[in-house]
Protein backbone atom coordinates (compact mmCIF):
# COMPACT_ATOMS: atom_id res chain seq x y z
CA UNK A 1 0.00 0.00 0.00
CA UNK A 2 1.11 3.56 -0.30
CA UNK A 3 0.41 6.96 -1.74
CA UNK A 4 1.09 10.67 -1.55
CA UNK A 5 1.18 11.87 2.06
CA UNK A 6 2.00 15.58 1.88
CA UNK A 7 0.28 18.81 0.86
CA UNK A 8 2.05 19.61 -2.40
CA UNK A 9 -0.37 22.29 -3.70
CA UNK A 10 -1.94 25.30 -2.05
CA UNK A 11 -4.66 27.15 -3.96
CA UNK A 12 -3.38 25.72 -7.23
CA UNK A 13 0.28 26.60 -6.66
CA UNK A 14 2.83 23.82 -6.27
CA UNK A 15 4.51 24.24 -2.87
CA UNK A 16 6.41 20.95 -2.71
CA UNK A 17 7.08 17.79 -4.66
CA UNK A 18 4.62 14.96 -4.25
CA UNK A 19 6.05 12.81 -1.46
CA UNK A 20 5.19 9.13 -1.30
CA UNK A 21 5.03 6.55 1.43
CA UNK A 22 5.27 2.87 0.48
CA UNK A 23 4.51 -0.07 2.76
CA UNK A 24 5.11 -3.74 2.07
CA UNK A 25 3.95 -6.31 4.62
CA UNK A 26 3.89 -10.06 5.06
CA UNK A 27 1.33 -11.74 7.31
CA UNK A 28 1.21 -15.29 8.64
CA UNK A 29 -1.59 -17.00 10.53
CA UNK A 30 -1.76 -20.72 11.28
CA UNK A 31 -2.93 -23.22 13.88
CA UNK A 32 -0.67 -26.20 14.43
CA UNK A 33 -2.60 -29.46 14.17
CA UNK A 34 -2.79 -31.71 17.23
CA UNK A 35 -1.40 -29.03 19.59
CA UNK A 36 -3.87 -26.28 18.71
CA UNK A 37 -1.08 -23.69 18.92
CA UNK A 38 -2.09 -20.47 17.16
CA UNK A 39 0.74 -18.54 15.49
CA UNK A 40 0.14 -15.07 14.10
CA UNK A 41 2.96 -12.95 12.68
CA UNK A 42 3.47 -9.82 10.62
CA UNK A 43 6.51 -7.99 9.27
CA UNK A 44 6.39 -4.66 7.45
CA UNK A 45 8.86 -2.49 5.56
CA UNK A 46 8.18 1.24 5.11
CA UNK A 47 9.86 3.68 2.70
CA UNK A 48 9.08 7.39 3.08
CA UNK A 49 10.13 10.11 0.63
CA UNK A 50 11.62 12.62 3.10
CA UNK A 51 13.05 15.91 1.77
CA UNK A 52 16.87 15.97 1.63
CA UNK A 53 16.84 19.20 3.67
CA UNK A 54 15.26 17.46 6.70
CA UNK A 55 17.50 16.20 9.49
CA UNK A 56 18.11 12.48 9.75
CA UNK A 57 15.79 12.22 12.74
CA UNK A 58 13.03 12.01 10.11
CA UNK A 59 13.69 8.44 9.07
CA UNK A 60 13.03 7.48 5.48
CA UNK A 61 13.07 3.71 6.11
CA UNK A 62 11.43 1.65 8.84
CA UNK A 63 10.77 -2.01 9.44
CA UNK A 64 9.33 -4.14 12.18
CA UNK A 65 6.88 -6.77 13.18
CA UNK A 66 5.67 -9.26 15.73
CA UNK A 67 4.96 -12.92 16.33
CA UNK A 68 2.18 -14.05 18.66
CA UNK A 69 2.11 -17.63 19.92
CA UNK A 70 -0.99 -18.78 21.83
CA UNK A 71 -1.20 -22.25 23.35
CA UNK A 72 -4.52 -23.48 24.80
CA UNK A 73 -3.87 -25.37 28.03
CA UNK A 74 -7.46 -25.91 29.26
CA UNK A 75 -10.53 -26.30 27.02
CA UNK A 76 -13.68 -27.32 28.88
CA UNK A 77 -16.74 -26.10 30.72
CA UNK A 78 -15.76 -23.54 33.36
CA UNK A 79 -18.55 -22.20 35.58
CA UNK A 80 -21.47 -21.54 33.17
CA UNK A 81 -19.35 -21.30 30.01
CA UNK A 82 -19.54 -24.48 27.95
CA UNK A 83 -16.42 -24.00 25.80
CA UNK A 84 -14.12 -21.85 27.90
CA UNK A 85 -10.39 -21.78 27.23
CA UNK A 86 -7.33 -20.86 29.26
CA UNK A 87 -4.28 -19.99 27.14
CA UNK A 88 -0.60 -19.34 27.65
CA UNK A 89 0.77 -16.81 25.20
CA UNK A 90 3.92 -14.98 24.22
CA UNK A 91 4.34 -11.99 21.91
CA UNK A 92 7.71 -10.91 20.50
CA UNK A 93 7.96 -7.46 18.89
CA UNK A 94 10.65 -5.47 17.11
CA UNK A 95 10.58 -2.16 15.26
CA UNK A 96 13.33 0.05 13.85
CA UNK A 97 11.80 3.51 13.34
CA UNK A 98 14.86 4.86 11.52
CA UNK A 99 16.88 2.30 9.51
CA UNK A 100 20.26 3.47 8.31
CA UNK A 101 23.46 5.29 9.20
CA UNK A 102 24.29 8.92 9.90
CA UNK A 103 25.78 10.68 6.86
CA UNK A 104 28.39 12.47 8.97
CA UNK A 105 30.20 9.49 10.52
CA UNK A 106 28.45 6.38 9.16
CA UNK A 107 27.40 5.31 12.70
CA UNK A 108 24.13 3.39 13.00
CA UNK A 109 20.99 5.40 13.64
CA UNK A 110 19.14 4.12 16.71
CA UNK A 111 15.41 4.43 17.40
CA UNK A 112 14.68 0.74 17.68
CA UNK A 113 12.54 -1.11 20.17
CA UNK A 114 12.04 -4.75 21.05
CA UNK A 115 9.88 -6.44 23.62
CA UNK A 116 8.79 -9.81 24.88
CA UNK A 117 5.39 -10.27 26.47
CA UNK A 118 4.40 -13.55 28.11
CA UNK A 119 0.71 -13.74 29.03
CA UNK A 120 -2.12 -15.84 30.34
CA UNK A 121 -5.63 -15.41 29.03
CA UNK A 122 -9.13 -16.65 29.71
CA UNK A 123 -11.75 -16.91 26.97
CA UNK A 124 -15.19 -17.67 28.35
CA UNK A 125 -16.37 -17.78 24.72
CA UNK A 126 -14.96 -17.13 21.24
CA UNK A 127 -15.83 -13.42 21.34
CA UNK A 128 -14.41 -12.39 24.73
CA UNK A 129 -10.93 -12.54 26.24
CA UNK A 130 -9.39 -11.44 29.54
CA UNK A 131 -5.60 -11.23 29.30
CA UNK A 132 -2.84 -10.56 31.81
CA UNK A 133 0.53 -9.61 30.23
CA UNK A 134 3.99 -9.00 31.58
CA UNK A 135 6.05 -6.80 29.26
CA UNK A 136 9.84 -6.51 29.13
CA UNK A 137 10.95 -3.86 26.64
CA UNK A 138 14.19 -2.19 25.55
CA UNK A 139 14.22 0.97 23.46
CA UNK A 140 17.17 2.91 22.06
CA UNK A 141 17.16 6.60 21.16
CA UNK A 142 18.28 8.01 17.80
CA UNK A 143 21.96 7.97 18.87
CA UNK A 144 21.78 4.27 19.87
CA UNK A 145 22.61 5.07 23.49
CA UNK A 146 22.16 2.18 25.94
CA UNK A 147 18.56 1.03 25.83
CA UNK A 148 15.94 2.29 28.25
CA UNK A 149 14.20 -0.66 29.90
CA UNK A 150 10.51 -0.81 30.67
CA UNK A 151 8.80 -3.60 32.57
CA UNK A 152 5.31 -4.01 33.89
CA UNK A 153 2.00 -5.78 33.92
CA UNK A 154 -1.09 -4.92 31.92
CA UNK A 155 -4.57 -6.37 31.99
CA UNK A 156 -6.94 -6.17 29.05
CA UNK A 157 -10.48 -7.12 28.18
CA UNK A 158 -11.70 -7.48 24.59
CA UNK A 159 -15.14 -8.50 23.47
CA UNK A 160 -17.27 -8.71 20.34
CA UNK A 161 -14.37 -8.57 17.90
Amino acid sequence: MGGIYNKFQDEGLQVDDKRRVRVFALDYNNTLPNLGTLITAEWAWVKVDVPETYTQQYGDRQHGGFIDIVQPIIKRKILDWERATVNLACRLEYVDWNVGHFREDNSKIGEDLWSIMPAISFRPNAQTVFRLNYRFQKQKDIFANPAAKTVGFSFGISTYF
